[in-house]
Order: structure tokens, then C-alpha cells, then sequence
């Protein structure tokens, strides 16, 4: 008993110390109808995020998340389970404005590709995003050093 105890100690301490694994893709926007328009794209281990409006488009700023960042995305990513959603979330009905998003992550070992337009995975009928899409936006945040990618509605800036 006590080796199985010690033995899963140092597995621990080994993958917290483990190098973090950058995607070999990431890219993901959030467009708000008519306010901001919320971009991220992996360059060369970088990130480009960009926060346009209509009225103003923005210069990307470069962003280099730290090994821990990266490793704390990696489990956001797998906690929601985002290899397993869909590749369109759509309504039913035709809606001209509100929001809609794209993501698309590859690592070795998974990848997805995803979208939607005032839909979103683990949602309602009444389209209110569940705490399985929030969780995304808050992981994103968190890769951006605190940046705002968030929906309309959540915006801090809005």
C-alpha cells in the first residue's frame, strides 16, 4: 500500500513538472454582432490576438503563454471534453445577428474543429451557453494573460 501511495506521489510531481505540449494548431474567435470581435491564432508558439470593433480594427498583439499556461489549457480542454464536440452548432430558426464562434485545436493526440452561430455545445433550447462553453472562454482567457474572449453578454468591456 504505502509503494502504490509513493509510487503515485512521484507520478504526480512529474507531471506537474512535465513540459507543457503547444498545439500544433489553435486558432478561435468569438464574433459579437455589431461589437467586438475577439481573435486568437497560434503563430510560431505565439499567440495573435486581436480585440476589433466595428468602428476600429485592431493591431494583433503577440502573446507568449508560459509552460504552465499551456499545461492548464491542456486540461481545460480535456475536462469539457472538447475532442468530442460537434463540427456545427446552429439554431433552428434564421437569426441575422448575435454571436458566433469557431475553434480548432490539434495536439498528437486529438483535435477538433468546431463552430457555431448563437449555438453552442451543452446548450438549452432557449440558447443559454452552459457552464461547458464558459469553461472554454475562461480557458482561453487564462492562455491570454486575462484578456477578454468572451460573448457579448459577458464581455467586461461591452
Amino acid at each position: 500500500m504505502t509503494r502504490h501511495i509513493f509510487v503515485l506521489a512521484i507520478a504526480a510531481a512529474i507531471s506537474s513538472i512535465a513540459p507543457a505540449q503547444v498545439p500544433s494548431r489553435f486558432s478561435a474567435s468569438i464574433d459579437n454582432f455589431s461589437s467586438h470581435t475577439y481573435t486568437v491564432e497560434l503563430r510560431d508558439g505565439k499567440l495573435l490576438y486581436s480585440d476589433a470593433t466595428p468602428n476600429a480594427t485592431a493591431k494583433p498583439i503577440v502573446i507568449t503563454p508560459s509552460p504552465k499556461q499551456w499545461r492548464e489549457f491542456r486540461r481545460a480542454l480535456d475536462a469539457i471534453d472538447v475532442w468530442k464536440w460537434r463540427e456545427s452548432y446552429m439554431p433552428d430558426e434564421v437569426i441575422f445577428d448575435g454571436t458566433s464562434w469557431t475553434l480548432a485545436v490539434s495536439y498528437p493526440d486529438c483535435s477538433v474543429i468546431s463552430r457555431g452561430a448563437n449555438s453552442y455545445p451543452d446548450v438549452r433550447k432557449d440558447m443559454v451557453r452552459l457552464s461547458v462553453f464558459r469553461q472554454l472562454e475562461a480557458a482561453i482567457e487564462a492562455l491570454l494573460g486575462g484578456r477578454s474572449f468572451r460573448t457579448a453578454d459577458d464581455a467586461p468591456n461591452q
